[in-house]
C-alpha cells in the first residue's frame, strides 16, 4: 500500500511538471487503458481462447516447459512415495535440494537441481502449475530458449541467497524459479505497454479491437484480457509464497532483470540466440560473483564427531593401560606417558584441525569454541594425571636412614602430595566434561 501511495505521488507531481502536450498525450493514453479495460471486463473468457489458439498454431508443443514441469513432478513423487517423509531433510539432500555446507564444497550442481524439488505436496503442486501454465505461454511468446534461462537462472540466485542466510539448512529453489518466469511475463507485458505508449501513431477508434484481437499470424503481443486469468494466478502464487518463505521473491527480481537485460523484447519477433547467449552470460557472471565468498563454507559436524571419537579412544586407551599397570604388566611411567604423550597428542591433532576451519556458519561457532575448550580442558587433565601417576610412585629416596617417626611423617606429606595431585587431576577432567556434556547435548551428534 506504502508504495502504491508513493507511485500515486510522483505520478502527480510528474503530471504538474508535464508540458501541456505532453499532460494531454498522457491523459488520451490513460483514457484508452481505461476504455479497454472496460472492454475486457466485460468480455467473455472464450474470446481470450483466440490468443492462445493462435500461439498453440504457432509452437504446438511447448517442450521446454512441460519437460521442466516432468522433471519436477517426478522429483516429487519419488519423495513423496519414498520411505522418508516428503519434507525429510536427508530425502531432500538426496533428491538435490541445496545444503550450503556440501553446495559450496564441490557440489555446486546443486544449484540447478534444487530448482525441481519441492519440499511439500502444495509447493509441488503450486510451481508445476506455473511452470506448465507460464512458462508454456512464455515459450511461445519469446522462444524456448529464455524461458528455460530465466528458470534456471531464477533458481540459482534464490539457491545462492538461501545459501548467503542459512547455510546449514536444506532448502529448495523451485518457486523462486517459477517466480523468474513472472519475472519474465512482467518484463513483456511492460515492455508492449512501453512500446505502445511511445508509439507515434494518433489512436483511432479501432485502436482498441487491434489491441484486444491482435494479427496472430505473426506478431503476438499479450492482449490484455489474456492476463486477467495470469494475474489471479500470480497473486495466489505470491499469496502462498508470502505465508512459507518471502525469500523466492529474489527469483521474480532474476527474470525481471533478464527481461530488462533482453529488452526491447519485440513484440514483432523474438530474441535471437546472441541475445539470448549474451544475457545468460551475464547472469553466469553475476552467480559466479555472488558464489566466490560463499566457497568452502565449513561442515563442522565431521569435526565435532572427531572430538567425540577421540575422548573415547582416548578414554579406553588409558584404562586398558591402567589396567595393564594394577596387573603390573605395565609401569608407571608407562602410564603417564599415555596419558600426557599419546592421548595429549591424540587431542591436539583435533584441536588443530578445528583450529584450521574457515568460512563457519554463524549457527555452529559456538560447537567449534565449546570443541575446543574441551579439548583444551581435557589436555591440561591429561597432564595433571600423568603427574600425579608419577608422583604416587616415585621412589623414596633415603627412606631406610630416616627413624620411623620421621618416615612416618615422610609418608603422611607424600600422601597429603598425592591426593593434592590426584584431586587438581580429578577437578580438571570434571571441568572438562561438563563442557563435553554441553557439546554434546548443544550438538546433533549422538
Amino acid at each position: 500500500m506504502g508504495l502504491l501511495v508513493a507511485l500515486i505521488i510522483v505520478a502527480a507531481f510528474a503530471y504538474r511538471a508535464a508540458a501541456p502536450p505532453e499532460r494531454e498525450r498522457f491523459l488520451k493514453y490513460v483514457a484508452g487503458r481505461l476504455a479497454i479495460a472496460r472492454t475486457i471486463a466485460t468480455r467473455r473468457d472464450e474470446d481470450v481462447q483466440e490468443f492462445y489458439a493462435a500461439l498453440r498454431t504457432r509452437t504446438p508443443f511447448a517442450f521446454v516447459a512441460w519437460t521442466g514441469a516432468a522433471i519436477s513432478l517426478l522429483v516429487g513423487l519419488g519423495l513423496m512415495f519414498g520411505a522418508a517423509p516428503m519434507a525429510d531433510a536427508d530425502a531432500l539432500v538426496r533428491s538435490g535440494a541445496n545444503l550450503g555446507i556440501r553446495t559450496t564444497n564441490g557440489e555446486w550442481w546443486r544449484l540447478l537441481t534444487a530448482c525441481f524439488v519441492n519440499a511439500s505436496v502444495l509447493q509441488l503442486i503450486a510451481n508445476v502449475l506455473v511452470v506448465a501454465q507460464v512458462g508454456a505461454l512464455l515459450e511461445r511468446l519469446v522462444g524456448r530458449l529464455v524461458p528455460a534461462a530465466v528458470y534456471l537462472s531464477a533458481g540459482v540466485a534464490t539457491g545462492l541467497a538461501n545459501v548467503a542466510s542459512g547455510p546449514i539448512e536444506v532448502t529448495v529453489s523451485s518457486s523462486g524459479a517459477a517466480f523468474g518466469l513472472y519475472g519474465l511475463l512482467a518484463a513483456v507485458v511492460i515492455t508492449q505497454q512501453v512500446c505502445e505508449l511511445f508509439d507515434r501513431r494518433k489512436p483511432d477508434e479501432g485502436e482498441i479491437v487491434e489491441l484486444l484481437e491482435p494479427a496472430l499470424e505473426k506478431d503476438v503481443p499479450i492482449p490484455l484480457a489474456a492476463l486477467k486469468k495470469l494475474g489471479i494466478g500470480a497473486a495466489l502464487f505470491a499469496l502462498y509464497t508470502m505465508l512459507v518463505s518471502t525469500g523466492e521473491f529474489r527469483g521474480f527480481a532474476a527474470g525481471l532483470a533478464y527481461g530488462v537485460m533482453l529488452a526491447p523484447l519485440r513484440i514483432d519477433r523474438k530474441p535471437t540466440p546472441r541475445r539470448v547467449g549474451i544475457a545468460a552470460a551475464i547472469s553466469a557472471t553475476a552467480a559466479v560473483a555472488l558464489a566466490f565468498p560463499l566457497r568452502n563454507i565449513a561442515d563442522v559436524k565431521p569435526e565435532i564427531a572427531r572430538v567425540f571419537a577421540a575422548e573415547e579412544h582416548t578414554t579406553k586407551t588409558y584404562q586398558a593401560t591402567y589396567e595393564a599397570f594394577t596387573k603390573g604388566r605395565a609401569t608407571a611411567d608407562t602410564l603417564a606417558r599415555v596419558a600426557d604423550g599419546t592421548n595429549i597428542a591424540e587431542l591436539k591433532a583435533v584441536d588443530a584441525r578445528l583450529a584450521a576451519l574457515t568460512h563457519v556458519p554463524p549457527e555452529h561457532e559456538h560447537l567449534v569454541s565449546d570443541a575446543r575448550d574441551y579439548l583444551r580442558l581435557r589436555c591440561e587433565a591429561w597432564r595433571l594425571r600423568a603427574d600425579a601417576v608419577r608422583k604416587s610412585n616415585a621412589p623414596r629416596k633415603g627412606a631406610d636412614q630416616l627413624s620411623s617417626g620421621q618416615s612416618r611423617l615422610q609418608a603422611e606429606a607424600r600422601f597429603r602430595s598425592n591426593m593434592s595431585a590426584m584431586g587438581r587431576a580429578e577437578s580438571a577432567e570434571r571441568a572438562s566434561m561438563t563442557v563435553f556434556e554441553r557439546l554434546r547435548g548443544s550438538s546433533t551428534m549422538p
